[in-house]
C-alpha cells in the first residue's frame, strides 16, 4: 500500500536525519512512517519500541499490516517478572534469524528502565529506538526520562512519535529532545529553565510563564516534521466531523447540596460519611465523582477512605442514550474513574449489550471489535493513545478528563483515517456542576488545571 502524501514527506524527512521528532497528529499515520524508516535503513537490525502499556500489542499488528516480503521478528513485554523479561529479551536478541531480519522489542514506559530489564536493554546494542507517544518521557527528572537520555547516547537512530509533543507546556520538549539530540537544548535542566521559563512564587520556585518562545520553536522545528489532522483529512477526504453534543442530566437535590457545601469548604458531609480534601485539585476530583454518582468519603478525618454510592443519574443517562441508537452499532464510552467502568458495564447489561473494557486492569478491545452492538468502556488514560476505534462512530464521555491533550487524543481514536462515517461525540453533563465548567474549558481549548493554577475556578456551581 502506497504511503499518503504526508507520510511520504515524513519518511523523507526522517531518512535525512539520525534523530527526528514526528510531531504528527493522532491518526495521520506516524506509526507507518516509523516502520518504513526502520526497514529502509540497511544498517538497522535491532529496534526498540517504547510505548504506553495499552499500545504494546498494536505494534506487531502494525508490522503485519505494513511489512510484506521482508523478514522480521517481534518480542513484546509481557507480565513476567523483570528478571524473566530481561532473560527473554536477551535470548530473543541472541537468537539467529535470517541475515536481513529486523528484530523488534516492544516495551512499555513503566518498565523499560527498571532493574535487570533496564540493564539488559542498555546492553542489547539496539540500532534504533522509537518512542511512541514520546510526551510520556517529557518529565526531565523522572526515572524513565533519565534512562532514555542515557540510552539515547548509545543508539545511532532515534525517533519520537507524538501528536502532542508539548501537551502541557512548551517546556515538555526538553526531556524528549534530551533523548533525541542533547546538543539542541542541552543536558542541564536548570539552565534550560533559565532560558525559557519565567519563575515566580515563593523563592521563585514555580513556573508562571514562558519566554524566548521563538527561539525554542525554531530549535524544536530543526529536527521535527509536523503534520495536522485537518491537513490529512482534507487530502484523504475523511467524513465530516460532527459538532459535539451534550446530554444534560440533573442530580438529586441532596447531592447538589453536598456540592454547594464542598464548593465553599474543604470538608463536607456526604450521606453517611464526610468528604475531606486538602487542595483544590482534590476538591475538583471529589466534585466530579459526585456528578458521576459516587464519592470517596471517610467516617472521620484521618480514617480509611471508602466509596459512598450516591446516585445513578449518569448511568441512567447513558442507558437512555443507548436506547436511541441502533442496537447493532458499536459504542465507545470514555470515563475517568474505576467506579465509572462499573456503571458503564451495568448500563450496557440493562441495554442488552455486551460490554468490553480498556483500562489499566483489562484490555479486551480486540474482542469488542468483533461483536456488533458491543460497548467498550474506556478509562481515558489507558485508551487515549495509539489504538484504533474506527469500527465505531459513536463516542460518549461519561466523565471528562482535566487535560485538553487527553481529550483531543481520545477523539482521534475514532476520527482518523480508516473512519468512513461521521463521528458523534456525546457528553453526559450534570447541570450546575463541575461538569459544565470542564466541558466549557475543553470546548475553548483550555486545560482545567490552568484555571486552578490561575485561581479563576468557580468550582462549577454555575447556576444554583
Amino acid at each position: 500500500m502506497n504511503r499518503w502524501q504526508n507520510q511520504e514527506e515524513a519518511f523523507r524527512f526522517a531518512m535525512s536525519r539520525p534523530a527526528v521528532m514526528l510531531a504528527m497528529d493522532m491518526g495521520t499515520g506516524k506509526t507507518r512512517v516509523a516502520i518504513d524508516v526502520a526497514f529502509a535503513r540497511t544498517d538497522v537490525f535491532r529496534v526498540l519500541v517504547v510505548c504506553p502499556k495499552a499500545v504494546l500489542n498494536v505494534w506487531p499488528r502494525e508490522l503485519v499490516k505494513h511489512v510484506t516480503n521482508k523478514e522480521w521478528a517481534c518480542y513484546i513485554r509481557g507480565k513476567k517478572s523483570m528478571l524473566l523479561e530481561a532473560a527473554g529479551i536477551k535470548q530473543f536478541i541472541d537468537r539467529e534469524y535470517g541475515p536481513t531480519c529486523k528484530k523488534f522489542v516492544v516495551v512499555n514506559y513503566d518498565s523499560v528502565w527498571r532493574g535487570k530489564l533496564g540493564d539488559t536493554i542498555l546492553k542489547s546494542g539496539f540500532d534504533m529506538v522509537i518512542l511512541d507517544e514520546s510526551h510520556r518521557a517529557k518529565s526531565a527528572g523522572s526515572k524513565v526520562s533519565r534512562f532514555l537520555a542515557l540510552l539515547g547516547r548509545h543508539v545511532k537512530y532515534k525517533l519520537c512519535l507524538s501528536g502532542t509533543p508539548m501537551a502541557n507546556s512548551p517546556l515538555d520538549v526538553y526531556g524528549q529532545y534530551r533523548f533525541l539530540d542533547p546538543t539542541i537544548f542541552g543536558t542541564n535542566y536548570s539552565r534550560f529553565l533559565q532560558e525559557y521559563a519565567v519563575m515566580g512564587g515563593p523563592e521563585r520556585r514555580f513556573i508562571v510563564g514562558y519566554k524566548n518562545m521563538r527561539d525554542l520553536n525554531d530549535k524544536f522545528k530543526s529536527i521535527a516534521y509536523q503534520c495536522s489532522m485537518s491537513d490529512v483529512s482534507q487530502r484523504l477526504k475523511l467524513p465530516i466531523s460532527l459538532p459535539p453534543t451534550v446530554r444534560e442530566l440533573d442530580l438529586p437535590t441532596r447531592d447538589m447540596r453536598t456540592l454547594e457545601r464542598l464548593s465553599k469548604e474543604f470538608i463536607a458531609e456526604c450521606n453517611s460519611g464526610m468528604i475531606v480534601v486538602n487542595n483544590v485539585l482534590t476538591k475538583v476530583l471529589r466534585m466530579q465523582q459526585i456528578a458521576a454518582g459516587f464519592c470517596t468519603v471517610v467516617d472521620a478525618p484521618g480514617e480509611e477512605p471508602r466509596i459512598e454510592e450516591l446516585n445513578t443519574a449518569k448511568e441512567d443517562a447513558l442507558l437512555d442514550y443507548l436506547g436511541d441508537i441502533d442496537s447493532s452499532e458499536n459504542v465507545v464510552v470514555f470515563c475517568q474513574f474505576k467506579h465509572d467502568l462499573e456503571a458503564i458495564h451495568i448500563a450496557a447489561m440493562e441495554a442488552g449489550r455486551e460490554c468490553m473494557e480498556l483500562s489499566g486492569a483489562e484490555n479486551s478491545m480486540e474482542s469488542w471489535k468483533g461483536v456488533p452492538g458491543a460497548i467498550l468502556a474506556v478509562q481515558i488514560q489507558a485508551g487515549a493513545e495509539g489504538v484504533d476505534m474506527t469500527c465505531s462512530n459513536h463516542a460518549v464521555y461519561f466523565t471528562l478528563p482535566h487535560s485538553l491533550a487527553l481529550y483531543e487524543q481520545s477523539k482521534a481514536r475514532l476520527y482518523r483515517p480508516g473512519q468512513t462515517r461521521p463521528v458523534s461525540f456525546v457528553h453526559l453533563i450534570a447541570n450546575s456542576t463541575i461538569d459544565e465548567l470542564m466541558y466549557d474549558s475543553l470546548m475553548h481549548k483550555r486545560d482545567l488545571i490552568d484555571a486552578i493554577r490561575e485561581g479563576t475556578l468557580d468550582y462549577g456551581i454555575l447556576k444554583k
